[in-house]
C-alpha cells in the first residue's frame, strides 16, 4: 500500500471524526425512541387513555426521520472518505460532499434500510397494538 500524504491522512481523521458523530447520534436516536417510547407506553397503561398510546407512535415516526438523516449523512461522509482516500494531489480539507455523492444516498434510499426501518416499524406497531388494547380495555 502506498503511503498517503500528511495533509490527506489529516483530512482523512477528519471525515471520520464526522461519521463517528453521525454513527453515535444515530445509536442515540435509538436509545431516545425506546426510552421515550417505554415512558408512554407506560402512561399509557396507567391511565388508560389510548391516545397517549398514538403520540408514541408518532413519536417513533420523528425518531425514524432523525435517524434515518444521521444515517443519510454518514453514508455521504463514507463515500467522501472513500473520494479523499483514493484521491491524488492536494487534499483541499474541503468536508462537504460533493452532489453526487448526495444524490447516490437519497433520504428515501436510507429510510427503509434494515438498520432502521424494523426497529421504528416495531415500535409503531406496538403503539398501535397498545392503543387499540387499552382502547377495547376501557
Amino acid at each position: 500500500m502506498a503511503d498517503l500524504p500528511e495533509d490527506r491522512i489529516k483530512h482523512l481523521e477528519m471525515i471520520q471524526d464526522v461519521i463517528a458523530r453521525m454513527a453515535g447520534e444515530s445509536a442515540r436516536m435509538k436509545q431516545f425512541a425506546l426510552t421515550v417510547v417505554g415512558i408512554v407506553a407506560s402512561a399509557t397503561v396507567a391511565t388508560h387513555a389510548p391516545s397517549l398510546a398514538y403520540v408514541a407512535g408518532g413519536l417513533s415516526l420523528l425518531f425514524w426521520l432523525l435517524d434515518a438523516r444521521y444515517l443519510q449523512q454518514e453514508r455521504w461522509y463514507r463515500a467522501l472518505y472513500d473520494q479523499v482516500r483514493g484521491g491524488t494531489g492536494t487534499t483541499d480539507f474541503c468536508l462537504t460532499p460533493e452532489a453526487a455523492l448526495r444524490h447516490r444516498h437519497s433520504f428515501w434510499s436510507v429510510f427503509f434500510r434494515w438498520s432502521v426501518a424494523p426497529l421504528y416499524l416495531a415500535l409503531i406497531g406496538i403503539a398501535v397494538a397498545l392503543g387499540r388494547f387499552v382502547g377495547g380495555a376501557a
